[in-house]
């Protein structure tokens, strides 16, 4: 808005102010779909939400892998259950990041996992936003969802690349030292 102040003519203060609260106006529905998650994800934890599922992971995984698979597994089942992966992301954040502490996953790498495994299951649920999006598009023709998920080739390469990520020991990912980068 304020390069509009100074870049357009006729944009004046009044303008300025009524471009600001257009803008305002439209982050109303993120605002209230943020301050829903942040306090459901207080009603889960309150009432021993957050420790259950961190009991179950416990149980099952070993090792930093077995943490990684555990916050992958978070991340995917919540967005399965909401259908939408940012507040899944939002929701699943806090165990995550007791995950890794306790298995030793760098922020970095729990982060990418959220954010990997809940983009997958966004690709794939039939509710998603992009498959009710493509579905919305190729409708018209009598395309269902199923229809599209065999050709789903980027959210299968991105689920083979996260397991990788977190199968594939590190040492095995990382530059040596002497190594050249070609180009």
């Amino acid at each position: 808005a304020l390069a509009g102040l100074i870049t357009q003519p006729g944009f004046d203060i009044p303008t300025l102010f009524s471009s600001m609260g257009e803008g305002t106006k439209g982050m109303f529905e993120t605002i209230i779909v943020a301050v829903l998650v942040a306090a459901l994800g207080e009603l889960i934890k309150e009432n021993g939400g957050f420790e259950y599922i961190l009991g179950k992971i416990r149980k099952r995984a070993k090792g930093k892998r077995g943490g990684q698979a555990g916050i992958a597994t978070l991340a995917s089942a919540i967005d399965i259950a909401t259908g939408n992966n940012t507040v899944a992301i939002v929701m699943a954040a806090p165990i995550a990041r007791e995950i890794s502490r306790e298995y030793g996953v760098p922020p970095q790498k729990t982060a990418s996992l959220l954010d990997i495994f809940t983009c997958i299951w966004q690709g794939i649920i039939p509710y998603g936003a992009q498959m009710l999006i493509a579905v919305g598009l190729a409708g018209a023709y009598g395309v269902s969802a199923f229809d599209i998920i065999p050709y789903l080739y980027y959210i299968f390469l991105l689920f083979i690349c996260g397991v990788g990520a977190i199968l594939i020991p590190e040492h095995f990912l990382r530059k040596r030292k002497g190594d050249r980068v070609s180009g």
